[in-house]
């Protein structure tokens, strides 16, 4: 039994520590997976259980205030994200789109690529605080298995590319997922703060956006796998593909039910 403990131990020693980058293995939410995993369960406890409970006979909370500066912090970082991303990697030839190997070099470029990175898994934690604004407001409806899902899931992923690949070929992916959060939660705020100005079609074309996003995303991991040339891990792949399928396939049924089936209904 003892040695069972001490080789389980053992193992995840090494996972947690001799597989990590050394560079983020110390970063906050980087040490060890119980943090992440803390925030995801009481998250998901909060969204699904202790938040409804909570406001079962109270009036939804008036929260607008809070959600247009959480709106614009949301905004601000997303474009802070695509502008380093863009001006520092790809528009001056430091980073390939078609393949980047990992670059474990000590350099301006690799120190700002890490920081970054940590700064988007930072985003996707911050991310869970939509869920909870949807039940303070009693919006229960909008707190379904597409958005829970897909929050959580960018946390675990997040986590495991800023402790074990932090940079390289998936940076592509916080880049085309901050262009689209600059796009979605600019329409967020205008929502809220000019409702007036909005128009129905919007979302819809929103959420073609994010579809569009989940198709790049499979195509741009998805290849590497089948290019031997390439030297960024393909495990990495074989991780982030099936989730990015798997929502893919969730936005898309949702697309169909909300925008085609029901148009037709009418």
């Amino acid at each position: 039994m003892g040695s069972l403990v001490r080789g389980v131990i053992d193992y995840y020693n090494y996972v947690n520590d001799d597989l990590a980058d050394p560079r983020t293995k110390k970063f906050l939410f980087c040490t060890s997976p119980l943090p992440i995993l803390v925030i995801i369960f009481l998250y998901h406890r909060f969204v699904k259980s202790w938040g409804p409970a909570f406001m079962e006979n109270r009036p939804a909370f008036n929260l607008k205030k809070i959600i247009i500066v959480y709106n614009i912090i949301q905004v601000f970082l997303a474009l802070l994200l695509t502008y380093q991303c863009l001006s520092k990697l790809y528009l001056p030839g430091h980073y390939s789109i078609w393949c980047q190997k990992m670059n474990y070099e000590d350099n301006d470029t690799e120190r700002l690529v890490i920081n970054y990175v940590w700064l988007y898994y930072i985003v996707k934690i911050i991310d869970l605080i939509d869920t909870i604004f949807f039940v303070l407001r009693k919006k229960f409806t909008h707190v379904s298995f597409l958005h829970v899902y897909h929050h959580i899931g960018m946390c675990i992923l997040g986590y495991i590319g800023t402790k074990y690949v932090p940079g390289g070929h998936g940076t592509m992916l916080g880049c085309i997922n901050s262009i689209v959060h600059a796009v979605m939660y600019s329409y967020y705020l205008v929502s809220i703060v000019r409702p007036d100005w909005v128009r129905v079609w919007w979302k819809k074309y929103i959420t073609q956006l994010q579809i569009l996003q989940f198709v790049l995303l499979i195509l741009h991991f998805g290849h590497v796998i089948f290019e031997p040339s390439c030297e960024y891990p393909k495990w990495v792949s074989l991780v982030f593909l099936p989730h990015n399928i798997f929502i893919l396939f969730l936005f898309s049924d949702f697309y169909v039910k909300e925008y085609i089936l029901k148009k037709k209904k009418k």
